[in-house]
């Protein structure tokens, strides 16, 4: 009897919050007559639904009475003034539904302790005008229940490390479906980049979970857009390297890698990893020798082998900050001073510039008469800042410092000596003299 009162009521609850949901404000008078249910009972359902923050916004639930949306405080005083519907204890179907409803919300957050457990059992008491039970009889009432969750085969878990109960259930997020579908999409930029295994099953979960109604959508996303971008020549030779690195950051777990630097040197060694920077899709390791306080850079497409030690645990330096150690630097290289840098950006890319952040030190100097922009930057690590210029072309002019304005100037210098006439017609005879 007990299964049957928990399953009903839950099942009239899980259509009525869906029929809401699809049918944004509808009139109470037509919600109870399209779902078949009494004023009573729907106020009822309801009011079992005001912490659901999809359902009831602000003390406001989305259905219309006169007009306007129906208030939590108008079904309280409905269901005060009608003593037939009023309860002095919730009975257990009650109990159960509220507390699974409340366990499922705390999925993503790993769950709920014993005391959050108690302060829900004291507001569905307060909540329903009755007398809240001393503290052992909660605690007591509390067990039972779960042990009556086990008879309806829905399983808790309780957490050894967080002392936090849980469902045993895995958390799918609660998406629309233009959402979903911006997940997805945002997926693809990951293809054939280090996180490209890593993301693979995710997406199949997404087109599993939001696009088993409309199956061609995920194909047809994949058709209608394109993402382009540096991408690496074999993704799957990486495996999950990132997802490694990832575990070990968090869990503070050496690791044995294979190295290749800039020169083509390899090495191999054991390093304590401190913490991984994406900069562009370019992703970095930084880690330091057991031992050594010094933090080196690696990029991780340039790690040739990974082993996770996960018997050898380091304890993390208490005293170092990524986000202080990358400090001023433009990209993830800090090894110089920091300086002022001045750039004007011409007319044509003014409004883009504008609109972009390249790094928290920006900010607009002067906009000129001509339309043209000057930013200023505190940075340092100005040798990556070289090559990002030189994609501006003659779009930006560097003002200040004076050794960055004449780096650059070399570097234009040294392209414009490469492909001088005289160069390109040495070449020529050179070609015509080899056939």
């Amino acid at each position: 009897m007990l299964r049957n009162r928990t399953a009903t009521m839950a099942g009239n609850t899980i259509r009525l919050r869906k029929y809401i949901l699809e049918n944004v404000d509808l009139d109470q008078e037509q919600l109870m007559e399209e779902i078949n249910m009494g004023k009573a009972s729907l106020y009822s359902l309801l009011s079992g639904l005001s912490n659901d923050s999809e359902i009831c916004v602000n003390g406001e639930f989305l259905v219309q009475k006169d007009g306007q949306r129906l208030t939590l405080s108008e079904i309280m005083d409905f269901l005060r003034d009608n003593p037939a519907r009023q309860k002095d204890a919730p009975k257990l179907a009650e109990r159960l539904l509220y507390l699974y409803w409340c366990l499922h919300n705390a999925i993503p957050d790993g769950g709920m302790t014993f005391d959050a457990i108690m302060n829900v059992y004291t507001e569905l008491y307060m909540d329903g005008g009755g007398r809240v039970p001393k503290a052992d009889t909660l605690r007591r009432m509390i067990y039972r229940d779960m042990q009556e969750f086990e008879k309806l085969r829905i399983w808790i878990d309780r957490s050894e490390n967080t002392k936090k109960y849980c469902l045993r259930d895995k958390y799918l997020p609660k998406l629309s479906p233009d959402n979903a579908a911006a997940v997805y999409v945002s997926m693809l930029l990951y293809q054939d980049t280090l996180l490209d295994q890593a993301t693979l099953g995710a997406k199949e979960q997404i087109e599993k979970a939001f696009f088993k109604d409309f199956p061609e959508r995920s194909r047809l996303l994949n058709e209608r857009i394109y993402v382009l971008g540096d991408t690496l020549s074999n993704p799957q030779e990486f495996g999950n390297v990132l997802g490694k690195l990832i575990r070990a950051v968090g869990d503070c777990l050496r690791i044995k890698i294979g190295y290749i630097n800039n020169e083509g040197e390899k090495s191999e060694r054991i390093a304590e990893p401190l913490g991984l920077v994406s900069k562009r899709n370019v992703w970095y390791l930084f880690a330091r020798r057991k031992g050594n306080s010094e933090v080196r850079t690696f990029r991780v497409d340039q790690i040739t082998s990974l082993n996770v030690r996960e018997s050898e645990k380091f304890i993390y330096p208490p005293e170092f900050s990524l986000a202080e150690h990358i400090g001023y630097s433009w990209g993830v290289f800090n090894n110089d001073q920091i300086e002022t840098v001045r750039l004007k950006f011409s007319p044509r890319v003014a409004f883009r510039v504008k609109n972009l952040h390249y790094h928290p030190s920006q900010r607009i100097a002067e906009e000129c008469a001509d339309g043209s922009v000057i930013l200023e930057f505190e940075v340092c690590g100005l040798l990556e800042m070289q090559s990002w210029l030189m994609q501006w072309g003659t779009e930006v002019e560097v003002l200040a410092p004076v050794e960055l304005r004449e780096e650059i100037l070399r570097i234009a210098q040294g392209i414009v000596g490469k492909y001088s006439p005289k160069k390109t017609k040495s070449r020529r005879l050179s070609a015509s003299l080899e056939r």
